[in-house]
C-alpha cells in the first residue's frame, strides 16, 4: 500500500512518464489511458530492438543518409511535444485523482511542485535536444565530407586570387627532379633514350568525369585515395598537390582487393585526349600528350594554373560556390585512370589532421612493422650515408629530420613510445622542436594518430618508394581497427573531428554496401603494390609507351594471386555488414 501510494504522487508519476510515457498515467490511476499513451514510445523501442537484433546494419546505413536524419529530426521535434505532455498529463491526473495530504504549508507544496515539475520538464528538453545534437552534428559532418566543392576540408586554406599561377617551387626539395633516391622525390634521372610517342587514338577519350553513384556497374570499386597537406595545421598554403596517391582496387564478386600506389613523382603520364591536346608539345624531357611535370602537380593546373583546359567543374556551381578543388582531385583522378586502365569510380581525400584525428577516434591501431625505420637527427645524415651523398642540407631550410607541425604534441609522443618496450622512441628535438629524430623498430606494436603519422609520412630519410609500402600498411591496420557498429556510439565525435579533414565525392548513402565489402578485405586478401620503377622496369618514373603498358598490365593482374573471400556475394550489395 506504501508503494502504491508513492507511485500516485503526483511528481513520480510525471517521473515514471519522464522514463516511459504512458506509465504515470498508469500510475495515477488511468491504465487504459497509460496504455493508449504508451503505443507510440514502445514502438519506437520495440522497432529500434528489431533493428538492433535482425538489421542492425542498417542503422549505419541511416546514420549515413541526409534524408532519414532530416525525418528524424522532425520526428524528434514530434517527440519532445508528445513526451512533455505525457509528462504534464501524468502530474495533472495524479494531482486530481489523488490530492496531497495537507501535511505542508501551501507555499512549500507549491514551491515544491512547481520545482519538481519544472527539472521533469527541463530533463525531457534536454534529452530530445541531446538527440537532436547528435543528428544536426551527423548531418553536419555528412555535409563536410560530401561537398561538391571541398568547401568544409580547406576553409583554413588562404584563397588563390583569381589568375594567380601557382608555379612549381623549383627551389623546394620536395620538388627538384632528382634520383629518386632516398632524400629525393624526384621523378629519377632523365631517360638516356628519347620516350618514345604516344598516338593520340591510343588515349582514353573520356571528356567528363563519370558519376561516382554508378560505382558498382562494372562489378568493382575503384578509389582513389589522396592524402594531403592542406587546411588546418597543414604546411601547404595554396593549391593541392597530394603527396600520396592509392588506388584501392576490389573485385565485389570475390571480396579480392588490391592497394595500388601511384608515386607522387611519376613524370609524363598520357592524359585523356580533351586534356592532352593542351600538352600537345614536348616539354620537360616528356613527349606529346603527356603531363610534363610530375603527376601531383597537375591538380593545380586544372584548379588553377589553366582551368580553361579541363571540360568540367568549370566555374561556380548553382550555388555560387567555387570548384577549383573538385576540378582540380577530378583532373587527377583521370590522370591515374589513364595511367592504370581502371575505371575510378571517385575520389576520397584525407589531410594530415584528419588521419591523425581518425586514428584516435578508433583507438590508435595496431600494426606490425616489418622492418627498422629511423628518421635522422643530423643535418645530412650521418657522414657516408646516402643523404650526405645527396647533400639535402644544401637547401634552405635544411631538412634535420621528421618536421612537426605542431611541436606541443612531442611529450605525449614520448610518453607513448614509453609503453612501446623500446619499440618507439624519440632521439633528438632540433628547430625549436619543429623537426626531430625518431625510430620505429620493427614488431607488432600499438600507435596512436601521430606516431602512426611519422611512420607514414617520413621519407627524407627513406625515400617515397618505401613511404607508399609504410601509408598501405597503416591503411590496412586502420581498416582491422575499424568496425562501424562498434564505432557507432563515436560516430558524432568522429564526424565533429574528421568533417572537416576528409572529403570524397562517393555516396555517403551506400556506406552500409562498403561496410558489407570491406568485412572481407582482411589479411592476405589484399595485395599491396606500387608502380615504382622496379615495378615498371625502368630506371625512371618517365612513363613511354613500354612502361605504360606495363602499368596498365601489372594493375589488370594485381588481384590474380589474391584468394577470394568466403561468404563474399558480389553484386553491389556488398554482403551487408554484422557486428
Amino acid at each position: 500500500m506504501q508503494f502504491r501510494s508513492l507511485l500516485r504522487k503526483p511528481l513520480v508519476a510525471a517521473a515514471m512518464s519522464f522514463l516511459l510515457p504512458g506509465l504515470g498515467q498508469a500510475a495515477a490511476g488511468r491504465r487504459y489511458r497509460g496504455a493508449i499513451v504508451a503505443i507510440p514510445a514502445l514502438a519506437i523501442l520495440g522497432a529500434f530492438v528489431l533493428l538492433l537484433v535482425f538489421d542492425r546494419h542498417s542503422i549505419l546505413d541511416s546514420a549515413s543518409n541526409q534524408g532519414w536524419l532530416t525525418s528524424l529530426l522532425i520526428l524528434d521535434v514530434i517527440a519532445l511535444l508528445y513526451h512533455l505532455w505525457a509528462v504534464a498529463d501524468s502530474y495533472l491526473l495524479a494531482s486530481s485523482a489523488f490530492p496531497r495530504k495537507r501535511s505542508q504549508s501551501p507555499t512549500a507544496r507549491s514551491f515544491m511542485a512547481t520545482a519538481g515539475i519544472v527539472i521533469l520538464l527541463s530533463g525531457t528538453v534536454l534529452v530530445h535536444a541531446a538527440v537532436a545534437s547528435v543528428d544536426l552534428s551527423v548531418k553536419n559532418g555528412l555535409n563536410c565530407i560530401s561537398s561538391a566543392t571541398g568547401a568544409c576540408m580547406f576553409a583554413g586554406v588562404p584563397t588563390v586570387r583569381p589568375g594567380q599561377t601557382l608555379a612549381i617551387p623549383t627551389d623546394d626539395p620536395n620538388q627538384v627532379l632528382d634520383s629518386g633516391s632516398p632524400g629525393g622525390s624526384g621523378a629519377g634521372p632523365s631517360p638516356s633514350g628519347p620516350l618514345g610517342t604516344f598516338d593520340p587514338s591510343s588515349l582514353p577519350s573520356f571528356n567528363v568525369p563519370t558519376s561516382a553513384t554508378n560505382w558498382a556497374d562494372d562489378g568493382q570499386l575503384n578509389v582513389l585515395l589522396a592524402g594531403i597537406d592542406a587546411g588546418s595545421g597543414g604546411g601547404r598554403n595554396l593549391g593541392l598537390r597530394p603527396d600520396t596517391m592509392i588506388v584501392v582496387h576490389i573485385d565485389l564478386a570475390t571480396g579480392r582487393a588490391a592497394l595500388i600506389g601511384i608515386p607522387r613523382n611519376t613524370m609524363c603520364v598520357p592524359l585523356p585526349r580533351a586534356i592532352a591536346a593542351h600538352y600537345a608539345t614536348s616539354a620537360n624531357g616528356c613527349p606529346a600528350n603527356t603531363y610534363p611535370y610530375m603527376l601531383n602537380w597537375l591538380a593545380n593546373d586544372a584548379g588553377w594554373n589553366h582551368p580553361s583546359w579541363f571540360p568540367f567543374y568549370q566555374g561556380l556551381d548553382a550555388q555560387g560556390n567555387d570548384q577549383s578543388y573538385i576540378r582540380a582531385m577530378t583532373a587527377t583522378q583521370q590522370a591515374v585512370e589513364s595511367l592504370t586502365g581502371l575505371t575510378i569510380d571517385g575520389f576520397a581525400v584525407i589531410n594530415l589532421d584528419g588521419l591523425v584525428k581518425l586514428i584516435d577516434d578508433i583507438g590508435g591501431i595496431d600494426i606490425t612493422v616489418p622492418a627498422n625505420l629511423t628518421a635522422y637527427d643530423m643535418p645530412c645524415g650521418r657522414k657516408g650515408t646516402w643523404a650526405a651523398k645527396y647533400k639535402v642540407c644544401n637547401v634552405s631550410p635544411p631538412h634535420t629530420g621528421y618536421p612537426m607541425s605542431d611541436p606541443s604534441v612531442i611529450p605525449h609522443m614520448i610518453a607513448d613510445a614509453a609503453t612501446s618496450g623500446g619499440l618507439q622512441t624519440i632521439t633528438a628535438q632540433v628547430n625549436g622542436g619543429y623537426d626531430i629524430g625518431f625510430t620505429v623498430k620493427a614488431g607488432a606494436q600499438h600507435m596512436d594518430g601521430d606516431w602512426a603519422l611519422a611512420y607514414a609520412r617520413t621519407r627524407i630519410y627513406t625515400s617515397d618508394y618505401s613511404r607508399m609500402m609504410r601509408q598501405q600498411l597503416v591503411l590496412k591496420s586502420m581498416r582491422q581497427a575499424m568496425n562501424p557498429c562498434a564505432l557507432l556510439p563515436r560516430m558524432q565525435h568522429i564526424l565533429d573531428d574528421v568533417g572537416k579533414a576528409f572529403w570524397t565525392n562517393m555516396p555517403l548513402g551506400d556506406a552500409v554496401q562498403w561496410a558489407g565489402i570491406a568485412k572481407y578485405i582482411t589479411g592476405d586478401r589484399v595485395k599491396s603494390v606500387t608502380l615504382d620503377p622496379t615495378t615498371l622496369g625502368s630506371g625512371s618514373t618517365y612513363i613511354n609507351p613500354t612502361t605504360w603498358a606495363k602499368a596498365k598490365y601489372v594493375v589488370a593482374h594485381s588481384l590474380d594471386t589474391v584468394p577470394p573471400a568466403a561468404g563474399a556475394t558480389g553484386g553491389s550489395s556488398g554482403g551487408g555488414f554484422t557486428c
